[in-house]
């Protein structure tokens, strides 16, 4: 591959190979992309986007029985308690959550547990700390016997995986 010069306007010094920008302009130009992906996100038009495809996705992707499920009034109200009795406290690291970080997580899976209504099933978690638990799950659900070690793993031990350093 060859060497270019960085693409910054009166910079002339040589990039390394599959970069566009040298070493010192490459992070003002990442900055600089996330500011107008930032701004984008705040655009009318981009809303609209969004909500339309949210719309679609529920409508043709999600599983709709869980989809009836998270939009019912029942979840609703429970998931409030639930926000409110953990006084927005991540359950496996125990940092406060902002009002946008938050999923309330059933600790055994909803289409696994026979109450998805039980308060004492469900915990608070951070976004990232749900999707590392998601990932998990699909990992344990794809081996023999799956489904019943998820039946049976406990808060404390998904407390303990959750904060291991390596998923």
């Amino acid at each position: 591959m060859r060497t270019h010069e960085c693409w910054y306007r009166g910079c002339h010094r040589l990039c390394e190979p599959g970069h566009d920008y040298c070493s010192k302009h490459e992070q003002e130009h990442k900055q600089a992309e996330l500011q107008r992906l930032h701004e984008y996100h705040q655009t009318d038009q981009y809303k609209q986007y969004h909500k339309q495809w949210q719309r679609e996705y529920n409508h043709n992707e999600r599983d709709q029985v869980a989809n009836a499920f998270y939009h019912s009034t029942q979840w609703t109200k429970l998931r409030d308690y639930v926000k409110r009795r953990d006084l927005m406290i991540d359950g496996s690291t125990g940092k406060a959550l902002s009002d946008h970080d938050y999923i309330v997580d059933h600790i055994v899976p909803r289409r696994y547990c026979d109450n998805p209504l039980d308060a004492d099933n469900l915990w608070l978690l951070s976004r990232r700390q749900h999707n590392r638990k998601t990932k998990i799950e699909q990992s344990i659900e794809g081996k023999p016997d799956g489904v019943n070690k998820l039946r049976h793993i406990s808060r404390l031990t998904w407390k303990r995986w959750l904060n291991e350093s390596k998923p």
